[in-house]
């Protein structure tokens, strides 16, 4: 058994699109100051991982600028994986969260609506199943993966042998690092 995790997951810097409060999904928007910051901060966390072989990054500028900051420290290859990029808000994409007053209507399972006809979580999981059979086949060893706060959600729940109906929601800061199971 691994003592190590086989993926460990970066949530991006913050981006100006977060500093704003606007819905972001797969608009391009760069660090921040303080997401730099971020990024440094994740890539001294990880400093220690001598048994990581790659940074996988979204190809989204600001997973892209986190991961370079990472790989650099780190001292490994960074590779860009479009099937990583954040679920995709359609319409809702660079509003403020304050004046979305009317949210898309439900359907039979929250996780089936496509906000502002974007994608939804069942497209998401569907998306990452081949993401990371390409991932898996392309990196056996353990490696770093700088994506999005629902990306890595969705890719947890995934990974833990869940549907796309039991995704587990939890509070993921940018910046913040969360291993995958072992």
């Amino acid at each position: 058994m691994r003592s190590n995790p086989r993926f460990t997951f970066v949530r991006h810097g913050q981006c100006v699109a977060n500093a704003q409060g606007r819905v972001v999904g797969q608009l391009d928007s760069p660090l921040t100051p303080l997401g730099h910051t971020q990024a440094e901060g994740a890539a001294v966390l990880l400093a220690g991982r001598r048994d990581l072989t790659a940074v996988v990054s979204s190809d989204l500028q600001r997973s892209h600028a986190t991961a370079r900051i990472i790989a650099g420290v780190l001292d490994l290859p960074l590779y860009l994986e479009p099937g990583l990029r954040e679920q995709t808000f359609g319409t809702m994409e660079g509003q403020l969260f304050a004046d979305l007053t009317a949210l898309s209507p439900g359907a039979e399972h929250i996780n089936e609506v496509r906000w502002g006809n974007g994608e939804s979580v069942a497209d998401v999981h569907a998306r990452l199943i081949e993401t990371f059979a390409r991932i898996e086949a392309a990196h056996p060893g353990p490696i770093v993966l700088v994506t999005h706060g629902h990306v890595i959600q969705i890719a947890m729940s995934m990974l833990q042998g869940r549907g796309f109906r039991d995704v587990e929601w939890f509070d993921l800061p940018n910046g913040g690092i969360v291993n995958g199971p072992a």
